[in-house]
């Protein structure tokens, strides 16, 4: 006699986990998760449950930079036991305000200059994920934004690599009609050069940009400090402000020289 039940359908099991970060990540996946367990089940997710699986997952979503030797062995492992990695934040995405702070100061003077000149214990430069494993995709923002959250899951569950856009904030502002921060209130907005998916927020309120969802798509940075500068701010000033939330160095090679050529004519050098 044939048997007329179908095999139970598998649910795709997740994982949360997190590095060296201010858990801001995490409380948003926190907020979203009853959106989410119906299609899901919760292996292990530390911030918010006491008992946690640390078998093989289907998605594992992970926030945070990698800042200390722990942060690298404990990502290299999660790598083994995913079939899909989500960076999720600036930090797990581009290194963030630590990454920014490491572009500034040497890491072992940090730590005597934070925890004493007695403190021994290892740390590394801040670094984003893609730096030492396969990243599947990357969700940036400071913290993420739930609806890029839950699009991104749903496309992962039909086992698709989903969309992110990389689009300038400006184009929010556009589509929100806002008045342009940078052109008409000399304000040092970064929207040209940062990427979208926050909703213009700042902007919206008439606060500049400050790039804490990491760069767009080719972002132009020498024109931005070219505008900057025409607006009155010196090259130290766009420096800090662009670097501030991780971007990656090789965005600054013009930036630099123009620094040191600047450094050599005030010294007479």
């Amino acid at each position: 006699m044939q048997s007329n039940l179908k095999p139970a359908k598998t649910i795709p099991t997740v994982s949360v986990q997190s590095l060296t970060g201010c858990a801001g990540e995490l409380l948003v996946i926190l907020e979203n998760l009853q959106k989410m367990l119906p299609y899901v089940r919760l292996q292990s997710f530390p911030f918010a449950q006491s008992t946690n699986n640390n078998g093989p997952v289907d998605i594992t979503f992970i926030e945070g930079s990698v800042s200390n030797p722990h942060d690298l062995e404990k990502l290299k492992g999660l790598r083994e036991r995913s079939k899909r990695i989500v960076a999720v934040g600036n930090c797990a995405v581009w290194g963030c305000v630590q990454k920014g702070a490491c572009s500034r100061m040497a890491v072992e003077e940090m730590r005597k200059k934070v925890y004493g000149e007695l403190s021994s214990f290892a740390v590394m430069p801040a670094s984003r994920l893609e730096d030492h494993v396969r990243v599947d995709v990357k969700l940036s923002g400071c913290p993420i934004d739930s609806t890029q959250l839950l699009a991104v899951t749903a496309s992962l569950l039909k086992d698709h690599l989903p969309y992110v856009t990389q689009k300038p904030v400006c184009l929010e502002c556009k589509l929100r009609e806002n008045p342009c921060i940078l052109i008409e209130q000399d304000l040092p907005c970064l929207g040209p050069v940062t990427a979208a998916g926050c909703g213009a927020l700042c902007p919206s309120v008439g606060a500049p940009c400050y790039g804490c969802w990491g760069p767009s798509e080719e972002p132009q940075i020498d024109a931005m400090a070219h505008v900057l500068m025409e607006k009155g701010f010196t090259l130290t000033d766009i420096l800090n402000r662009l670097q501030a939330f991780g971007a990656p160095p090789e965005l600054f090679s013009r930036l630099n020289q123009l620094q040191d050529l600047a450094q050599q004519a005030n010294t007479g050098k």
